[in-house]
């Protein structure tokens, strides 16, 4: 009897951490829905690009604190009358996140919930010494290093305002942002470090064989790594996730000219 009751007890104990290890995991992992973040600095124009993704037209926009999120119908459900109408099950979900530094916390947990990401970069002002190519190559360093992103398919960098005459190509925002990624990744405060102790805003290191990472990884947490390659240069050809660098505009239609949203509209149903 006594054997019996010792039986039953430890299966009762390992049932039990059975049990426990599968909540644990359930509760840490989250299912990602077909939907679309919109990243970027604040007035880089990720509201204007929602406004034509989900409704169609422009909008008179407003820096706000707060998330906008609205459904891209697809072609086929794209001829109702009201163009804001539709479901989740009709279309994809985009979710306008704000850009202000404050925000970045709940920046990297919104996401968790999406499979796409997309950078709005203001090609006008990619030269600009406070919001240019150093904010945004900061910005895009401490999400795709974050243990949030690792799991997000695909990146899209859509440089808009490209109806602009001042504007710089899709192809030279890329170079302009590998340069300041490199520079990110090997210096912090003005001096030389090993890349194992350069962290982002998330406190997630972005280079190899560092401390923190191993941590991570030892509790589960996965995050993507930044390197240089042997030139000691950054490409978004080496990352893990593919990257794609479209020109576009917010403020025509595709019949006005070349430049419109139509690249993020086929990233997004892709």
């Amino acid at each position: 009897m006594l054997l019996i009751a010792v039986t039953i007890i430890v299966a009762l104990l390992v049932a039990y951490y059975i049990s426990t290890l599968f909540s644990a995991v359930r509760g840490t992992t989250r299912r990602r829905s077909r939907s679309v973040l919109l990243v970027g600095l604040t007035g880089s124009g990720k509201t204007t690009l929602f406004a034509q993704l989900v409704a169609r037209k422009r909008v008179q926009v407003r820096t706000s604190m707060e998330p906008n999120r609205g459904v891209m119908r697809l072609a086929s459900a794209a001829e109702n009358e009201d163009p804001t109408a539709g479901s989740e099950s009709s279309g994809v979900t985009i979710i306008d996140f704000p850009g202000h530094r404050r925000l970045r916390e709940s920046l990297m947990r919104a996401l968790e919930e999406v499979k796409k990401v997309v950078f709005v970069v203001d090609a006008v002002t990619i030269q600009d010494p406070h919001e240019g190519a150093e904010a945004v190559a900061e910005l895009i360093v401490a999400v795709l290093s974050s243990t949030e992103f690792f799991g997000v398919e695909s990146v899209l960098i859509a440089c808009t305002k490209r109806d602009e005459l001042t504007s710089y190509s899709a192809k030279a925002v890329q170079k302009l942002l590998e340069k300041e990624i490199t520079h990110c990744l090997s210096t912090r405060h003005g001096g030389v470090q090993r890349l194992e102790s350069i962290v982002n805003a998330s406190g997630v290191a972005v280079g190899s064989g560092n401390k923190s990472r191993r941590n991570a990884a030892t509790h589960g947490c996965r995050s993507h790594e930044l390197s240089l390659d042997e030139a000691r240069k950054f490409s978004f050809a080496n990352f893990q996730v593919p990257v794609q660098f479209v020109d576009i505009s917010s403020f025509v239609g595709p019949e006005d000219q070349v430049y419109n949203v139509e690249p993020v509209r086929e990233f997004a149903t892709s």
